[in-house]
């Protein structure tokens, strides 16, 4: 099981990477291989179909990463912060380079965080273009805000409330039992073996 995480947050150490962290982990305990694309890390620039944005190298690998990754996964959860009601630009941005071809029917988790209060407004927002993009948008979906976290004396941010936790469990075993009994998953592995 393959799963790619977006993280679509412009700041560094956010509460949404402690959250998509969280995520993981659970993720990892059940079996699945997760990688965590965080595009404060790996930048992606604004869709341009001339391909002039792609001259800049590190940008170019950034978009073919994100694209191989994308493509190979067997889900892709995608992280936000709430910015002004939705979701943030530079995920937008990510979106942008992405195609039916690596959502077609493939579970898609969608998880948030709000700096004052839980908003599901993103989600809903994501929640369209995964269904345009043929996505499966799982029903469960995890929104926080800021007072969920506790932060280490490092100043990492972690989980800090014991119903997000367990929100978070429901959400990593649904995602993990669509894509075992994803009927799309098991063709295509019977068709490559």
């Amino acid at each position: 099981m393959k799963v790619l995480l977006i993280v679509g947050s412009a700041k560094q150490y956010s509460h949404t990477h402690a959250l998509a962290q969280f995520v993981r982990g659970n993720l990892e305990d059940q079996g699945a291989e997760v990688t965590l694309f965080d595009l404060y890390d790996k930048p992606i620039p604004f869709l341009d179909v001339s391909g002039q944005h792609l001259n800049d190298e590190r940008i170019k690998v950034n978009v073919n990463e994100l694209r191989e990754k994308a493509e190979e996964a067997d889900a892709i959860i995608i992280g936000t912060p709430n910015y002004h009601g939705s979701y943030s630009g530079i995920l937008k941005n990510a979106l942008d380079h992405l195609t039916m071809d690596q959502f077609k029917m493939k579970p898609v988790g969608l998880i948030c965080n709000s700096g004052g209060m839980r908003s599901t407004e993103p989600l809903s927002h994501l929640r369209i273009i995964m269904r345009n993009l043929l996505g499966i948008a799982v029903p469960v979906q995890i929104s926080t805000q800021d007072a969920d976290f506790g932060k280490t004396e490092d100043g990492t941010y972690y989980i800090d409330v014991d119903d997000i936790k367990l929100r978070v469990k429901l959400f990593t075993e649904q995602i993990t039992k669509l894509i075992k009994n994803n009927p799309w998953i098991v063709a295509e592995e019977q068709v490559n073996s």
